[in-house]
């Protein structure tokens, strides 16, 4: 017990200062004053945490154990009525585990125009629109850095930044200048998705019919999908109300479908043709009830669990009554055959959950509304349901958690207060903390990749409608790519094929299928479909490019090539200017504009990006990374016909 005398003494303190800010009046003279003290609350009790694990404390477990409840009791406070947060800034970080954030963050152009319509028709009505600073501005594409000219057209790359990229990893290098083609599909509503290691299906829980209320599993066998199209299924799985869970498992080829209270299995292992069935069967059916409502997953040994609160329910996969279903029928389905009880917290109960494979623990993320609390915890089912481990950091919902089998030890998770989090499974605190948006919006998913053995992360935006991707060495937000204004609902990464799987949904869509809230577009000349063509041919007639490098890292052939790097001014080569320039307008093509349509409330406009597209119904999209894409092989945006 001495060891863990100060450390608890500490955190005592610590509990002392949070009752003293309780009992402090809420509204204080500088509201800004009482945030930053209780920032500085939670970054404290992190830091007790840190210090005892540098101190290499035996029973470190404790101390973190003593530290969650802590935070726990501080974020409860601070979303309740008497504590009056609506959001809590990250405060696990450190100088050695640091917090990044996107160095081209934007107000986003509706809050900007609903601004000016405002300002110009009620506070000041007839005047002039005010000068607004540099941070609502965002320069067209044209004054956007692109290090190759067969970088996609809907990518938007960051000024000054160096990806860790190099001629020795040329995956990643293809990743890290958004050299991909686009293929896209029409989807119904997603709620997940997943592409299991191994990479053999890509399946989608989703919803479809009016106001998508049919249950729906979509999916694509991806080694029989073209360059020039997806080609996928959707069927009816046989259950009482829309799935919204889903798991595969490589090594049995099966996918597992979930909605509240049922769980349906389909193989996708070829048959005696070798040839995988266009249409999968339905040969499991278990019955979870009402009990384990809560996330999917295959565990080792041919089991598969279901979580309910307080714990989980298991099944035998190789016990189970084969049923040999067609699509559309439903049965009761088979009891569990067992029932393991979470043993150091009988109220815990996972939102989200991913197994881990090297240790066989489940990575679990909790949410509010389902057991109160917001904790991140390794899960050990398979021997009596104990904490294996705690991660701290979080202060709101996990959504997601992922892994890679580029790193054992690495995990991701993306939270619903607007971060990123990267955790190595043997210690507590995030070791990388990425903010994704500066909109106060959730991450609504997270992928983590390791492309050549090159960290990297994909984050997706709700509201920001967009995915960035992240250089994890170089900690540094590289570029974003297009979702055709649509928000993320799940992102699913396709190790084998180097491509990157993204469902969106359209906002702008009512339950009735019709589009609302569209003016006519305002399209640049060089943002079209002819400009982007005009362009590729030009590359393709033009006689071979040598790559050029400095220091071992590629320079862009767009831009002028520096004679010499200075480690410290390293990041600057893809830098545009340094002074901010008023935006310049674009020569719109009245012609081209005129059958277009463009939502009037999205975050991006039409010379965001390279061609204005706009997707205008739920899609899922393929970003192929490769030597030569088509960056010409674009989707159709919304014109007048559609309207």
């Amino acid at each position: 017990m001495g060891d863990l005398q100060p450390w608890r003494g500490r955190l005592d303190c610590l509990e002392g200062r949070f009752e003293a800010f309780k009992t402090a009046p809420l509204h204080e003279p500088d509201r800004k004053v009482r945030n930053s003290r209780f920032q500085r609350l939670l970054e404290d009790i992190c830091t007790v945490v840190r210090e005892a694990e540098l101190s290499d404390v035996p029973r470190l477990k404790q101390v973190v154990e003593g530290a969650q409840e802590l935070i726990a009791a501080c974020l409860k406070y601070a979303y309740s009525d008497l504590g009056g947060f609506k959001t809590i800034n990250t405060f696990a970080h450190s100088d050695d585990e640091p917090w990044i954030d996107d160095i081209m963050e934007n107000a986003g152009s509706d809050i900007v125009d609903e601004f000016m319509r405002l300002y110009t028709k009620t506070l000041k009505a007839g005047s002039p629109p005010p000068q607004l600073p540099a941070f609502t501005q965002v320069r067209p594409w044209t004054r956007s850095p692109r290090p190759h000219p067969l970088s996609s057209r809907l990518s938007r790359f960051r000024p000054d930044i160096v990806p860790t990229a190099t001629p020795a990893t040329p995956r990643a290098r293809l990743v890290a200048e958004a050299r991909t083609q686009l293929t896209t599909d029409l989807i119904p509503i997603t709620y997940a998705m997943v592409i299991p290691h191994g990479g053999s299906i890509l399946a989608l829980a989703s919803g479809g019919g009016f106001k998508g209320r049919d249950p729906v599993l979509q999916y694509y066998l991806l080694g029989n999908q073209s360059d020039k199209s997806l080609e996928g299924v959707g069927l009816d799985p046989g259950l009482s109300s829309v799935p919204r869970f889903i798991a595969a498992d490589e090594d049995r080829k099966l996918v597992h479908l979930a909605n509240d209270d049922r769980i349906k299995s389909f193989p996708f292992a070829p048959g005696d043709n070798d040839q995988i069935p266009k249409r999968l069967p339905n040969v499991h059916s278990m019955a979870s009830g009402r009990a384990y409502d809560g996330p999917i997953s295959p565990l080792q040994n041919g089991r598969f669990a279901r979580a309910g609160k307080g714990q989980a329910a298991v099944w035998d996969l190789s016990a189970l009554e084969t049923n040999q279903e067609h699509a559309g029928t439903s049965t009761s389905g088979s009891e569990p055959h067992s029932v393991v009880a979470f043993a150091d917290d009988p109220s815990y109960a996972p939102a989200t959950w991913h197994l881990h494979s090297p240790t066989g623990h489940l990575l679990c993320g909790e949410r509010a509304t389902r057991s109160g609390g917001y904790g991140c915890i390794a899960l050990d089912v398979e021997h009596g349901g104990h904490r294996a481990a705690r991660f701290l950091g979080h202060g709101s919902d996990v959504v997601r958690i992922t892994t890679s089998p580029g790193d054992p030890n690495l995990f991701a998770t993306a939270a619903s207060d607007g971060y990123a989090r990267l955790f190595d499974v043997r210690r507590p605190l995030p070791l990388l903390t990425v903010e994704t948006s500066i909109q106060h919006e959730g991450c609504c998913d997270v992928v983590l990749v390791h492309p050549d053995g090159i960290p990297t992360l994909f984050t997706g935006g709700d509201r920001t409608q967009q995915i960035k991707m992240w250089d994890i060495r170089e900690q540094e937000c590289v570029y974003e790519l297009s979702t055709g204004n649509n928000a993320v609902s799940g992102m699913a990464w396709d190790d084998a094929n180097c491509a990157l799987f993204v469902a969106t949904e359209c906002r702008f869509v009512n339950n009735f299928g019709e589009r609302t809230g569209y003016r006519q577009a305002r399209i640049p000349t060089w943002a079209t479909w002819t400009s982007v063509e005009k362009d590729y041919k030009a590359y393709k007639a033009a006689p071979p490019h040598p790559d050029v490098y400095v220091n071992g890292r590629r320079v862009s052939v767009a831009h002028e090539i520096p004679t010499s790097v200075d480690d410290e001014d390293e990041r600057g080569y893809y830098d545009m200017d340094d002074e901010f320039e008023e935006v310049e307008k674009d020569e719109i093509d009245t012609a081209y504009s005129a059958d277009m349509r463009w939502p009037e409330k999205c975050f991006h406009k039409e010379n965001y990006f390279g061609y204005a597209y706009d997707a205008g119904e739920h899609v899922l999209f393929r970003w192929h990374f490769k030597e030569e894409p088509d960056i010409t092989q674009l989707p159709a945006s919304t014109t007048n016909d559609e309207w």
